[in-house]
């Protein structure tokens, strides 16, 4: 499936958690879509089978990785505006 594939990549999880971080901020609306891309996340990595050691990291990079993105762009946009 090449939607697997593309959730692979950490930075995707990333670029999710920015942009709904940047533009949203820290609101009700931004935590609910947050906690919809993490239980997202958590069905994405039950999809993905075990992790072997060449994809292990790309897997479990994913969540960490959406939750410092948001937290940078709610902060860009606390900046901003």
């Amino acid at each position: 499936m090449y939607i697997l594939t593309v959730l692979r990549v950490p930075f995707v999880w990333g670029l999710f958690g920015f942009i709904i971080g940047a533009f949203l901020g820290a609101n009700n609306v931004s935590i609910i879509l947050l906690t919809l891309l993490l239980i997202g996340f958590l069905v994405f990595m039950k999809l993905s089978g075990p992790a072997e050691g060449k994809n292990e990291g790309s897997i479990f990079a994913g969540g960490p990785l959406l939750m410092l993105a948001w937290i940078l762009g709610f902060m860009l946009n606390g900046l901003l505006l």
